[in-house]
């Protein structure tokens, strides 16, 4: 019986050192996998299309008989203010690529009014289509680009 005892000692101990053997080694497998990796950040949203971009607020100033306004202006949408500081009553008409028939109220003197366009590269027409105010010099290029 002795032998016997020797023999299932043994293989215990056999037993506990492959138990022991196998659950090092799966540590050691854990431990030399890469760590996991936190996800990627998400790639930005694109850029709104220009009608939805905020608009660049631009003064112009309309006197008899002249429009006050930058001649060169980037790319982009702009919200025009147009403020009469002239004695006669005056509005802002604009013409240019993909801009068309878009103007402001009739202005009395030291109003102002508003317009909102996109404007892309190209050249645009200014005016005051009120009487003969574009003829008589009340008008202005600006080239977009």
């Amino acid at each position: 019986m002795r032998g016997n005892d020797a023999s299932r000692g043994a293989g215990a101990l056999l037993g506990a050192v492959a138990l022991v053997a196998g659950l090092c080694g799966g540590a050691s497998a854990a431990a030399a996998a890469p760590a996991a990796r936190p996800p990627a950040p998400a790639a930005p949203p694109p850029a709104p299309a220009a009608a939805e971009q905020p608009a660049r607020h631009l003064l112009v100033t309309m006197v008899d008989y002249r429009l006050l306004l930058p001649a060169h202006l980037p790319p982009g949408r702009y919200t025009f203010r147009a403020v009469n500081r002239g004695i006669a009553p005056h509005a802002l008409e604009i013409k240019g690529p993909g801009v068309a028939d878009k103007r402001t109220i009739t202005v009395k003197t030291g109003a102002s009014a508003d317009l909102t366009v996109t404007l892309t590269r190209g050249t645009y027409d200014f005016w005051c289509p009120v009487g003969n105010h574009r003829q008589v010099g009340m008008q202005r290029y600006v080239h977009v680009g």
